[in-house]
């Protein structure tokens, strides 16, 4: 779970996930990475961790982003089973398992935003990603950057040899990268809430910057994959 500057819903997105999840599977841990965040996240995550088992907080040096903070995450796992999820609250923890029924079978599963509560910009560029993915990759995921994906661990550590420690967005690439190398995915629908609290810092203009670097990243991933399968 990556946090940035979330005080007003960590606590309950800390709690509710915890409680769902975590406390209902033997051996489970939760990580956060709080990436550096300015207001009062880091002393309510310090009181969480006191107060509740079985929950690691890392914080990296600087601020690097949502994607450094995710890879972060990734490469300080314990379990053989991966959960991914946000810290805006804008998912139910209810919906894991419908996740966590399909696992058996998978390799990844993504729970995909059937109904999107999200401004219009970032409406379409989920659809420019996705018709990128299907044109440079040849096959169609519906929601390849969704923040709730459950992934085995030999799966995740397999992709991410492939994809640059810098990826700005790594939630892509791996979905991409794991239907490329024939790992079994599939996509349930999952809820989408609204988000209440907080601020998106990716608007405008660093919007339309965070499109084209990321369809700058799927098409160079593509040429990484094309270059390593031959």
């Amino acid at each position: 779970m990556p946090v940035f500057n979330e005080e007003g819903i960590i606590e309950k997105t800390v709690q509710d996930f915890y409680s769902e999840i975590v406390a209902n599977i033997p051996g489970a841990e939760m990580v956060i990475v709080d990436d550096c965040s300015t207001d009062k996240s880091p002393d309510i995550l310090k009181k969480l961790v006191e107060e509740l088992p079985s929950i690691r907080v890392l914080r990296p040096a600087k601020n690097g982003g949502h994607g450094k903070a995710l890879r972060l995450a990734f490469e300080n796992v314990r379990c053989d089973l991966i959960f991914h999820t946000d810290s805006d609250y804008q998912n139910d923890p209810k919906d894991f398992w419908r996740l966590y029924k399909e696992i058996e079978g998978n390799d990844l599963v993504i729970g995909y935003r059937a109904v999107r509560h999200d401004p219009l910009p970032r409406l379409i560029i989920t659809r420019l990603v996705r018709f990128v993915n299907f044109v440079l990759f040849g096959f169609h995921i519906r929601d390849a950057n969704s923040p709730f994906k459950l992934i085995r661990r030999n799966c995740l550590e397999d992709c991410l040899k492939e994809i640059s420690t810098e990826a700005f967005a790594p939630s892509i690439s791996l979905a991409v990268t794991a239907r490329w190398k024939g790992y079994r995915l599939k996509e349930v629908p999952v809820t989408h809430l609204p988000r209440k609290t907080g601020r998106v810092s990716i608007v405008k203009w660093k919007l339309i910057k965070a499109c084209f670097r990321t369809l700058r990243e799927i098409y160079e991933l593509r040429r990484g994959l094309s270059n390593s399968s031959t």
